[in-house]
């Protein structure tokens, strides 16, 4: 992969643990059964790519563009999703594991995640407009100074929100999760 430009191309089960891939554009591309852990994508742009069944744990994402992407079933444990590029950022999550992931100061309106386990991460000064965290677990994960109007919590699990930190206008929750909105107030409920 030492070439700096890949459109319309399919990758399956490379192993690249560890390695330095920066400054590469790849658009329309798509990731197969991957290991990319621990790789530094610093300043490579991803354009309408997918990511299948691939091991992206703790990959360094400075200013990584992500645009259009769409991750199913990866590991995206440790991410510092907080550094990436801010021009044309979306993604979208389905059946992923994004267990103390960062989300800091990032634009992610109406993105999906879908399926997926969300487990002490941090949403912070982020824009979830209209997002869905559909079948998620979000087990001790930070949810603060956050724009969360229209987003549906409807199916999501173990969530703790404070409505004094969040904006939570037209959000949607469901019995008995919604009781996660209480947690900020230390109150027993029979």
């Amino acid at each position: 992969m030492n070439n700096s430009f890949f459109a319309n191309e399919k990758f399956e089960k490379l192993s690249l643990s560890g390695e330095y891939l920066q400054g590469k554009e790849y658009s329309d591309c798509e990731f197969y059964r991957c290991n990319f852990s621990e790789c530094d994508f610093s300043e490579i742009d991803f354009i309408e790519c997918r990511f299948e069944d691939c091991d992206l744990s703790n990959v360094v994402m400075k200013k990584t563009g992500l645009k259009d992407v769409k991750f199913y079933n990866c590991k995206l444990i440790g991410i510092d999703f907080g550094v990436c590029q801010e021009f044309l950022l979306s993604v979208n999550f389905y059946k992923c594991q994004l267990d103390y992931a960062s989300f800091y100061k990032m634009n992610l309106k109406k993105t999906i995640f879908k399926d997926c386990v969300i487990k002490e991460a941090n949403f912070i000064e982020c824009n979830l407009n209209e997002s869905s965290f559909d079948n998620c677990d979000l087990y001790r994960t930070i949810f603060e100074d956050n724009n969360l109007s229209k987003v549906n919590f409807q199916a999501a699990l173990n969530y703790s929100i404070n409505p004094n930190l969040n904006k939570i206008d037209k959000a949607k929750f469901s019995y008995p999760s919604v009781l996660g909105l209480l947690d900020a107030y230390n109150i027993t409920i029979i």
